[in-house]
């Protein structure tokens, strides 16, 4: 079997069970603000666990695409870890439970699949004997392959909070060859790899809160997941799913680009293998809409591909994952048609960013092993890598671990942020100055053909240089409106325009090429992106309309001051005082919208600056403008100053949403604007979400705001109650005893609770407020410690030094002020011996002071 049949068998298995197929769900999870990606089949499904959603089906299986960020710095260096998986379940919504569950999983693995039951072993709950019972009567599984484990291996959760339960795992046995040989290896054996876990079942039994209470659900459900990728590396033998038709392609991509096989080299391996694993995970999460930049999902995806470009340039290729997306796809395609629909953009992305990375790549990698090779890395060292010379801090931190280098990456931060004003200042100064003037003709044409200028190489980026040509169809990014991008085409060479900047008559672009392949003389063909260019006309035609509504709704006062136009969206500063009412925004938005089906003609005319200024055109208030100025109008109504792009009419706007309105300081307002296909899209986004919200919350849409004010009431109401509980709690009612200890007559307590960081204290305060009170309270709860020292005993013993000295033995740190201490890190096996330490030293410091 191929991993495609195996997929498959397992769909059908269910299928023929009475369970409904559902497609996979993106890998952006949808309405759950707790996650950044989908990262385990239940996810789309904790509504209907929690009973907050009805299921539309109670028997479901899967396949899920799945994301894990807490496992890329281990990929790699072993067999079986990977940040994209695909995740095989069964899921039962109040259907069936355990006595079902298990024997599925049993027939499907033995008469389905066909592996030898002598192999199979399963994990249960220390506490679970209902999951043994079937175990041991509806399957043949002897009781001598089942182990017991507790909370850390067979208790499952989607979260701190939510639906939870025990588990039973199913573990495949490699083999004795491959153990440690002691008699009590099994399932989670510490010592050797010889158990592989394959099938996780999951019995959604509780609903626990955030004091960690378990509510028995309403409807009991069932929750599987089984790795596609470890099942097929069983099935088909091999220990490394590496090796399996689902990534073994991937390495002899990498293997022919490099020219290094897999399995000579142990390090050249790791390399292949986050290659493999980072390519999928790259192409998939680009597929789904993660793009790369500094934050959120965006980051790891960009952190993923840098660390890619790391290992790619340890094989010695400059190929990276871009390279990879057309074999993904064939892969992949068939099951997740949105990577095929996708190849061209998501390799072009992929593209981009490499290339941006690439130089700092080359140069910054053969800086950070020199240094490393010191043995020692300084706060400043990584930090003139990563300004200097655009290496990633994340990178040159990983380095350093790999090698067993310290570095205070918390000392970096702070260079980073103290840098960043002067970074943006030294970049504008970067581009070289021009000698001759560059003619505009891209108001009328997005082609043009061109001369060559003068070429200067990009200051710190390999392949890439500004072009100046003689006549350029690029609008050059000025008056808020984002640059053009496109093509410069010559002697069946193209290279990418990435950016145009004006600079006094000229105009540079920067463009993706070796200086030397372009020079002075030579002829191209300029073309600009079309789509680019239209959404740039449009938002930028929607602000002049915007501008025009808001001063016609709020008063002349509401003058422009400023603006950005990019073509997913505009932003729109102006003066004015205050915040707008909602009535307010109203009434601009149905303007708006009027002046735009009513479909102008847009005008342009070129004047002098007077007779701009007295046929009653606007202009900006800080913006400079020479003697000649072009004013364009939409109809009679809308006339300003611009040298902007737009459309012909404004009925070509379409649709123009305003997102928002808030201050961005003294007197000035900001509003975001969608217009054209950016606005449908948003359109298209609030009715799916309305939708969802509706069919959540029972209600129509109409409803919605009542019911999530009732909502909101609802839960204010339970979390006061919550406070309540916690100081009974504290108080005495159900908390746990202390341990007592007296040291020259005064009373020491340690108690032990289960609670909050933020409840610590609480505790202690009770503590020492009681009648027979002690002197000195220590409250540990989890890593986490909290101390109080009684008035009577403030100017005798400070809370600071208690915490010292439980720190001393227990590890961690902490401190204090007067009778009040705090510390973390604590190991909470050596509680004990710290108490003792405690009460040393408070018979030192008692004695001291008598």
């Amino acid at each position: 079997m191929n991993s495609a049949e195996i997929r498959q068998r397992f769909l059908n298995y269910f299928a023929e069970r009475g369970h409904k197929v559902l497609p996979s769900s993106s890998l952006i999870p949808f309405g759950d603000p707790t996650l950044l990606f989908t990262s385990a089949g239940m996810v789309p499904f904790k509504p209907y666990f929690l009973g907050q959603v009805k299921p539309p089906h109670l028997r479901v299986a899967t396949v899920q695409k799945c994301f894990r960020t807490v496992d890329i710095e281990v990929v790699g260096h072993d067999g079986h870890h990977l940040t994209f998986l695909e995740m095989l379940g069964n899921f039962s919504f109040g259907d069936y439970f355990k006595e079902k569950a298990i024997p599925y999983a049993w027939e499907l693995m033995t008469d389905v699949f066909g592996l030898p039951k002598d192999r199979l072993w399963a994990g249960i709950h220390n506490q679970d004997d209902v999951s043994f019972e079937i175990w041991t009567t509806r399957t043949d599984l002897p009781a001598e392959r089942i182990r017991r484990f507790g909370d850390d291996y067979n208790f499952w959760a989607a979260g701190p909070t939510g639906p939870c339960g025990y588990d039973s795992e199913i573990h495949y046995d490699w083999g004795i060859e491959y153990g440690c040989g002691r008699s009590d290896c099994g399932p989670n054996c510490e010592h050797c790899d010889r158990f592989l876990e394959m099938w996780n079942l999951v019995f959604m039994e509780w609903d626990r809160d955030e004091s960690g209470k378990r509510t028995p659900l309403q409807r009991k459900g069932i929750d599987t997941g089984m790795g596609l990728e470890r099942l097929t590396s069983v099935l088909t033998k091999h220990r490394s799913v590496f090796d399996t038709d689902l990534l073994r392609p991937l390495i002899g991509h990498w293997e022919e680009a490099s020219g290094k096989a897999y399995g000579e080299r142990p390090e050249r391996d790791v390399s292949l293998r986050v290659l493999a694993d980072h390519g999928r995970a790259s192409t998939l999460l680009l597929a789904d809409g993660v793009v790369p930049s500094n934050d959120g999902r965006g980051y790891v995806l960009r952190r993923l591909i840098r660390r890619a470009m790391v290992h790619a340039r340890r094989l010695g290729t400059d190929q990276g994952l871009s390279s990879a997306v057309p074999l993904v796809a064939e892969i992949l395609g068939g099951v997740y048609p949105e990577v095929h629909a996708q190849v061209g953009q998501i390799s072009e992305v992929l593209q981009a960013e490499e290339n941006r990375f690439a130089t700092a790549l080359r140069t910054g990698l053969e800086r950070v092993t020199a240094l490393l090779d010191r043995g020692t890395l300084s706060p400043q060292d990584a930090f003139y890598l990563h300004d200097t010379m655009g290496f990633p801090m994340e990178l040159t931190a990983e380095l350093a671990q790999e090698r067993g280098v310290s570095l205070d990456t918390s000392a970096v931060t702070a260079l980073m942020q103290a840098q960043r004003d002067k970074s943006r200042a030294a970049s504008t100064f970067a581009i070289p100055m021009a000698r001759q003037a560059t003619q505009f003709v891209g108001y009328d044409t997005l082609e043009a053909q061109s001369t060559v200028l003068e070429v200067f190489p990009v200051e710190g980026e390999s392949g890439q240089a500004y072009v100046f040509l003689d006549v350029t169809p690029f609008f050059a990014e000025r008056g808020g409106q984002q640059a053009d991008q496109g093509w410069l085409e010559w002697d069946g060479q193209r290279a990418r325009v990435l950016d145009v900047q004006p600079q006094a008559e000229a105009s540079a672009h920067r463009v993706e090429v070796e200086p030397k392949r372009l020079t002075q003389g030579q002829r191209v063909h300029a073309v600009v992106d079309r789509d680019r260019r239209g959404g740039l006309a449009t938002h930028h035609s929607a602000t002049h309309l915007l501008h025009k509504a808001l001063r016609e709704v709020l008063g002349e006062e509401a003058k422009q001051a400023g603006s950005l136009v990019t073509p997913e969206y505009a932003t729109f500063d102006f003066r004015f005082p205050r915040a707008l009412t909602a009535e307010e925004i109203q009434r601009v938005s149905t303007l708006l919208n009027a002046r735009i089906r009513a479909d102008l003609e847009r005008r342009v005319e070129e004047l002098s600056l007077d007779q701009a200024m007295s046929s009653g055109a606007v202009a900006l208030f800080d913006e400079k403008y020479g003697d000649r100025v072009r004013v364009v109008s939409f109809g009679d109504w809308a006339r300003e100053l611009c040298g902007g792009t737009h459309l012909e009419r404004s009925g070509q706007v379409g649709l123009a949403l305003i997102g928002s309105d808030r201050s961005i300081g003294a007197g000035i307002r900001r509003i975001e604007l969608r217009a054209g296909l950016a606005a449908e899209e948003r359109v298209r986004l609030y009715e799916a979400t309305l939708s969802r919200l509706s069919e959540s919350l029972k209600v129509s849409v109409a409803e919605l705001p009542a019911r999530l004010e009732a909502l909101q009431s609802d839960v204010k109401r339970l979390q006061r109650e919550v406070a309540q509980l916690r100081q009974r709690l504290a108080s005495g009612a159900g908390s746990p005893a202390a341990e007592m200890a007296h040291v020259d007559g005064v009373a020491i307590a340690l108690q032990r609770v289960d609670a909050e960081e933020k409840d610590l204290l609480v505790y202690a305060d009770h503590a020492l407020n009681r009648p027979d009170g002690p002197g000195v309270a220590v409250v540990v709860g989890g890593r986490r410690l909290a101390v109080k020292v009684a008035p009577s005993l403030a100017t005798r013993l400070e809370a600071a030094g208690v915490v010292r000295a439980f720190t001393a033995v227990a590890g961690g740190k902490g401190g204090g002020r007067g009778p009040v201490g705090e510390g973390g890190g604590i190991d909470p096996a050596r509680v004990p011996e710290a108490f003792q330490a405690v009460q040393a030293w408070i018979g030192e410091r008692l004695k001291e002071s008598s």
